[in-house]
């Protein structure tokens, strides 16, 4: 089965027999071809049951893998794009198979709707697929893979890539573009796969099988009850052939993005692109039962550190909620004394904030609320399951491993919940009254039984939970002239919502927090229009209503370059692989993205074993001092947990006067990637006009010396350890973990 499309350029071809795709063509591109062998599964029926680490686990599920075309297909014209409807039956199920040769945006897009009988209930469908790339050049050198804000290095040989490999969905935690690259080594058109869920968050690894031959394993996490679903349509994979090679494909992918809505609100308050932001606790954690750890016990404590947080540089002040109740949990909105500390002293702190010249903004929670029953849950599944014989092992940094490896997480959040439940149950009620109240607000399991992680988890597609947070935000700003939120862990919830209204599509409630988002962002800024919206996930559509989002993508990245993961063929491990990493991530986002750079933060904090919370006591204070200083250079907010401060005191003022450099803040970026800069340097310049400012670093223990990529009289803003440059020279000269800040002015002749 053959089909095309003028537009596109682009052919199509369907197995007879299946309806499933067997190749991809460009007619432009010629001898350009891409061989697919595809498997499509739905998994269907069994019985749910509370995960050990809570969500859902599902028991005695059926697998349907056979697929059979069942009638002709079907064109439906659009104004948007050409659909191939192909009828089929996977198992007994009745589904399409939907072909989108699109106008805008990537040339194809492949989707599956089921349609019954209607006693099905789906409880995931998954997509592996075998992609064999062919440019019709005969050549058996290796294409090269690019996968943009993943653990991968850029330009990764498909032959070395022999292990799978996570790929960050579009509203993942770790998010990214979800978008994977392929081209030719020496030249040549590219291939561009797409996996372009937004509304599911699914998972995906990606692995290769060779020089041209490309693996993916897609779980779609789509879940529903076929006799509530009408017109689901689940995205699989979006596909173009003959686009640009990588360096020049960014401009390509960011038409994809506004062709999808995957846009930012693209008005930042002012005062945050070069902020500073210290993240303060108030109360104290507890780590494996014996360490405690209270920086700020009360909120007059954190008042009188104000001077000394604001003389570091800090201009803004991230209040976490109280510790360790109802710490990253929910109470109740309207009870500020609880939540964050009696509401006096905290209108005295947001005061003592603005007489500073600070802003604070609010660490708010979305997921659920604590009661006696949720924590006793939550506990007794972590005494009786797989990780009660691991509580005592160490732990390391969460975030430094692949997308897909939650064990030492895990491990972590299980010591947590342990270490916290005593004084969790001590302060919650028995029973949340909102239950009574208001039992429409919660996700529900299929006998109708409340879910949750370790908490009762609200459903946030409720419209009428929605009203009632948004009422709840809208009143901080009211009561207490608050300048912004971070709302941590939107998506927690990351599984099917079985209640009887959401059936229709159960696991589309793990993203309903970007509607919210939408909805809420015009509210709170006519109240306050300069206020800021920030969140903690960093996947493509958390960006569509946020000023600014964290940078957990980036994690991995400290570890490796500072030597604590394992090598391997395909990852980063030097200082300029991190730039040109940084660089090829910030080509796709959408624009406008602004992202809020941490090496320390509570959650780094929080997970690794007691003695080793700390990048300091990680990697040594040299690499240490080097880290902090790469990433409070990096575009956008730096922001630190209290306590961070220790080793890089006096760094601290340096980075603030460089993120408050009108050239540093505003200036166009140009990254130091190119074939003379030494594997060990870190190197960018930030220009407007004829002034520019640099900054390099030299993450290794031997000198090393490069060229400033820029011309002009020099000036020295800063150095850490030995480096210097001549007043006019480019010749940067680095001793062994030394860095610079220099500023550059280029006379009209130059």
């Amino acid at each position: 089965m053959f089909f095309d499309h003028p537009t596109t350029d682009h052919t199509l071809e369907l197995d007879p027999d299946s309806g499933l795709p067997v190749a991809v063509g460009s007619a432009s591109s010629v001898g350009l071809r891409v061989v697919l062998r595809t498997e499509v599964e739905v998994v269907t029926g069994g019985v749910e049951q509370r995960s050990p680490t809570g969500g859902l686990d599902y028991l005695d599920t059926s697998s349907h893998r056979r697929v059979r075309r069942t009638g002709d297909a079907t064109i439906l014209e659009g104004t948007d794009a050409r659909c191939v409807v192909v009828p089929v039956d996977i198992d007994g199920l009745r589904a399409s198979l939907r072909y989108r040769f699109n106008r805008y945006g990537p040339a194809m897009s492949f989707g599956l709707m089921l349609a019954g009988p209607e006693a099905v209930v789906v409880r995931d469908v998954k997509m592996n697929a075998v992609a064999i790339l062919d440019d019709g050049s005969g050549s058996d050198a290796s294409w090269e893979l690019t996968a943009p804000g993943n653990t991968l290095d850029g330009r990764v040989p498909l032959d070395r890539l022999r292990a799978e490999v996570g790929i960050s969905p579009l509203g993942g935690l770790r998010g990214s573009s979800s978008l994977v690259h392929l081209q030719p080594a020496s030249s040549g058109p590219a291939v561009a796969f797409w996996f372009d869920n937004d509304t599911e968050i699914p998972q995906l690894s990606i692995s290769g099988l060779g020089p041209r031959e490309l693996s993916w394993a897609l779980h779609t996490n789509f879940a529903a009850d076929l006799a509530h679903a009408a017109g689901c349509e689940i995205a699989l994979l979006s596909v173009d052939l003959g686009c640009a090679r990588w360096d020049q494909f960014p401009p390509t992918f960011a038409t994809w993005l506004r062709a999808r809505g995957l846009s930012t609100p693209g008005d930042p308050p002012a005062w945050i692109s070069g902020a500073m932001i210290y993240e303060a606790q108030v109360g104290f954690s507890v780590f494996e039962r014996v360490h405690r750890y209270a920086p700020y016990p009360e909120v007059p404590d954190l008042v009188a550190d104000l001077d000394r947080i604001r003389a570091f540089g800090f201009t803004v002040i991230q209040l976490m909620p109280r510790q360790p109740y109802p710490s990253y949990n929910i109470h109740d909105y309207a009870d500020i004394d609880v939540t964050y500390g009696p509401a006096d002293e905290v209108r005295a702190l947001v005061a003592a904030c603005h007489q500073r010249g600070m802003k604070i903004i609010f660490d708010v929670l979305l997921h659920g609320v604590l009661d006696q029953e949720s924590i006793g849950a939550a506990a007794d599944g972590v005494r009786s399951g797989p990780f009660a014989a691991l509580i005592d092992d160490g732990t390391s940094d969460s975030f430094s491993t692949d997308v897909n490896d939650w064990s030492n997480y895990l491990v972590a959040w299980s010591r947590h919940i342990l270490d916290f439940e005593p004084y969790w149950k001590a302060s919650s009620p028995p029973v949340s009254p909102l239950i009574a109240e208001h039992p429409e607000w919660f996700s529900r399991t299929s006998s109708g039984d409340i879910a949750g992680v370790y908490t009762k988890a609200f459903d946030a597609r409720n419209r009428s939970w929605q009203r009632y947070f948004s009422v709840a935000m809208c009143s901080f700003v009211h009561q207490l002239d608050i300048d912004g939120f971070r709302f941590d862990a939107p998506t927690y919830n990351d599984f099917a919502n079985w209640a009887p209204w959401a059936r229709s599509r159960a696991g589309a409630s793990a993203l309903a927090c970007t509607g919210l988002f939408e909805r809420l962002r015009p509210e709170l800024r006519a109240i306050k229009p300069d206020l800021l919206l920030y969140t903690e996930p960093s996947g493509h559509a958390l960006r569509r209503s946020m000023d600014l989002n964290y940078n957990y993508d980036e994690q991995w990245l400290v570890t490796a370059i500072a030597g604590g993961a394992d090598p391997t063929p395909w990852t980063v491990r030097s200082a300029k692989g991190l730039a040109t990493w940084m660089r090829d991530r910030d080509a796709v986002l959408p624009p406008g993205s602004m992202t809020a750079h941490h090496i320390d933060s509570h959650d780094t904090f929080w997970w690794p074993s007691w003695g080793k919370k700390w990048r300091r006591e990680q990697f040594g204070r040299d690499q240490f001092r080097l880290l902090a200083l790469i990433f409070a250079a990096l575009p956008g907010p730096y922001m630190m947990f209290a306590g961070g401060e220790e080793g890089i005191e006096d760094l601290l003022p340096e980075f603030a006067d460089l993120k408050g450099d009108s050239v540093w803040r505003d200036g166009a970026s140009f990254w130091w990637c190119g074939p003379d800069v030494p594997d060990e340097v870190f190197g960018l310049t930030r220009s407007i006009g004829m002034t520019s400012v640099s900054v390099a670093v030299n993450f290794a223990d031997a000198p090393a010396s490069c060229d400033d990529p820029v011309e002009g009289d020099a000036s020295l803003l800063f150095s850490v350890g030995t480096a210097r440059t001549g007043q006019q020279t480019r010749r940067v000269e680095l001793g062994p973990y030394s860095a610079l800040v220099v500023r550059r002015v280029r006379s009209s002749g130059e």
